[in-house]
């Protein structure tokens, strides 16, 4: 399905995995690019890519092409219900993401060394588990860290033992799966919800699973730009942010820790950023980065 906005054409279209999922995405294409980058956004943990679309338009309105998707049994890649879903969170970076990214290049509209991933959250800490991460050269974190409880300041440590050890255990072993109104904003599927529990008490994150036999954090080796903000402490905190940074041993990585008074902002914690009222941070932290970084 093709939308036009003033002078933004969006589609909407849809992605066979290797293992026969298909997901949900959506192309925002400039009438006339003006930039050879094309920009993937990768969601947080939870969050429809319609969360994401003002800024991809704000993008395309500045020459980018954009696109952004729904990792299975999120918004319009759900297919069936959470408690009958198989989904694992492993599978939206080593299985989803990699499906899309082979499409873009496949059907041509852009070549690996000009795709810049913008990953929020969880969209970034996933993307050392796609096998073609090492074909790009350009990434960009947005409030992106490893969820050890450990590296959380400590007066966060009671909600997230609460939630770790009870209120998760006990709604999958009773309905299986988690509600989106217990705070998570989606229903999330038993696996994609044990993934993120079981990693997240362990020290050393989704990189403690022994499971997780391939992993490509060390082969990448092209340049990350990771923004965070001092008032995310419940959900990516600098500590968290440094972790991530440091399982890319290869990549040259600039790191920017913004307090919301230098954005002219009261707040921005995690979601703030891609408010449509804060677009003038995008041209601030983001454009900035995206410019600096275009492929000639």
């Amino acid at each position: 399905m093709i939308e036009i906005k003033g002078e933004i054409m969006s589609t909407k279209f849809y992605v066979s995995c290797s293992d026969g999922r298909v997901i949900a995405a959506t192309k925002y294409l400039a009438v006339e690019p003006l930039k050879k980058q094309f920009i993937i956004i990768n969601s947080a943990l939870g969050v429809r890519q319609s969360f994401y679309q003002a800024l991809a338009l704000y993008l395309s309105q500045n020459g980018y092409s954009v696109l952004t998707w729904d990792p299975r049994s999120i918004g319009e890649s759900k297919t069936v219900s959470a408690r009958k879903d198989a989904a694992r969170l492993r599978d939206w970076g080593a299985l989803d993401l990699e499906a899309i990214l082979n499409h873009v290049v496949g059907e041509s509209w852009t070549n690996w060394d000009n795709i810049t991933l913008l990953g929020h959250s969880a969209g970034g800490h996933l993307t050392g588990l796609c096998r073609s991460i090492n074909k790009i050269s350009n990434i960009v974190f947005i409030s992106a860290g490893t969820c050890g409880w450990h590296l959380y300041p400590v007066k966060q440590w009671p909600r997230m033992w609460f939630a770790w050890y009870l209120m998760f255990p006990l709604l999958i072993k009773g309905i299986g799966y988690i509600p989106g109104k217990f705070g998570i904003g989606h229903d999330l599927s038993k696996g994609v919800a044990l993934d993120w529990r079981n990693w997240s008490i362990n020290k050393d994150y989704l990189f403690s699973d022994t499971t997780l036999t391939n992993t490509y954090y060390h082969q990448f080796e092209g340049t990350i730009h990771s923004i965070g903000f001092s008032d995310d402490v419940g959900f990516s905190p600098k500590n968290t942010i440094y972790d991530l940074l440091s399982r890319f041993p290869k990549a040259s990585k600039k790191i920017r820790i913004y307090n919301p008074k230098e954005l002219s902002l009261n707040r921005v914690g995690h979601f703030g950023f891609f408010k449509r009222e804060n677009k003038n941070v995008w041209e601030k932290v983001l454009l900035n980065i995206l410019n600096k970084s275009q492929i000639k």
